[in-house]
């Protein structure tokens, strides 16, 4: 089992926890995600790492606490074990060709763009970072955004904290003040990701996107995690994650993405009836 070092509420619905896990430290690169079970009959969850300390051993993955199983995590303290924690799993982002690059986050994805714009900028690289939430309650990592990019605009869609607009308003005036760009990363919800790529295929920018579909093994075996990329069925745990964002078909992977809503919204809510009554 995998010791909880620390753990962080990053905002009310978003939690950083710092693991111990040694050999998973060693091996990790940004772009790779683990799966874990936060207790013995829990659900499998795949969760994207967020940074990882080889000297200390320790790997830091940030969860949106949205059902049953993120709950079961959250509901772990400090101290507290987790029953099974698994990786390095998919491919790394492939980062060593790349001059110049626009990160682009949304919401939690935040935490999935920020060492991916960390190992850019440890390489040289100069990276542009835009980072979107829908209010500053929801603000999260502008702090670590700021530390690896040269340009960092924070876009809220109530303008509470930064500039008031889309990630898409943000990007689009990048490119209009001449910002030439090897690549666009973009990482968040998939309708964000979508009109992401849809803009950037208007300017011919290359784009990769973060792909988190439904996923159960990890090893491609299930199927769960199948997108349609290019006409061609591809498995996102074993492909990359990371994929050519003009190529990918969102529209099919929102449709896939909500099949399981009401069964979830049903274990959400025997869930919290569950900790109320230990609470008790």
């Amino acid at each position: 089992m995998n010791r909880i070092l620390e753990k962080t509420s990053l905002n009310p619905t978003v939690t950083k926890i710092v693991v111990d896990a040694p050999l998973i430290a060693k091996k990790a690169q940004p772009g790779q995600f683990i799966i874990l079970r936060a207790v013995e009959d829990g659900e499998r969850v795949p969760l994207t790492i967020s940074d990882y300390d080889r000297e200390k051993g320790s790997v830091t993955i940030v969860f949106q606490i949205v059902g049953e199983a993120t709950k079961e995590l959250n509901f772990l303290h400090e101290g507290d074990s987790i029953c099974d924690f698994v990786g390095p799993l998919g491919k790394p982002t492939a980062t060593d060709h790349l001059n110049k690059v626009c990160v682009v986050g949304g919401g939690v994805g935040c935490a999935i763009a920020y060492p991916i714009a960390k190992k850019l900028h440890k390489i040289g690289c100069e990276v542009h970072t835009v980072a979107g939430f829908r209010n500053k309650d929801l603000v999260i990592f502008d702090k670590e955004f700021e530390a690896v990019s040269d340009v960092v605009k924070i876009m809220t869609d109530d303008g509470s904290y930064g500039e008031k607009g889309l990630v898409t308003n943000a990007l689009e005036e990048l490119i209009a003040k001449g910002n030439e760009y090897d690549e666009v990363i973009a990482i968040g919800p998939l309708i964000m990701m979508k009109f992401v790529c849809a803009l950037t295929k208007k300017y011919n920018i290359k784009t990769t996107v973060s792909m988190n579909p439904i996923m159960i093994d990890g090893t491609g075996m299930c199927g769960c995690c199948r997108l349609t990329v290019g006409g061609e069925t591809k498995f996102a745990c074993i492909v990359c994650p990371d994929f050519d964002g003009h190529l990918v078909d969102f529209d099919e992977a929102m449709r896939r993405g909500t099949m399981y809503q009401d069964f979830e919204s049903k274990k959400r809510e025997a869930t919290c009836n569950l900790f109320k009554k230990e609470a008790l």
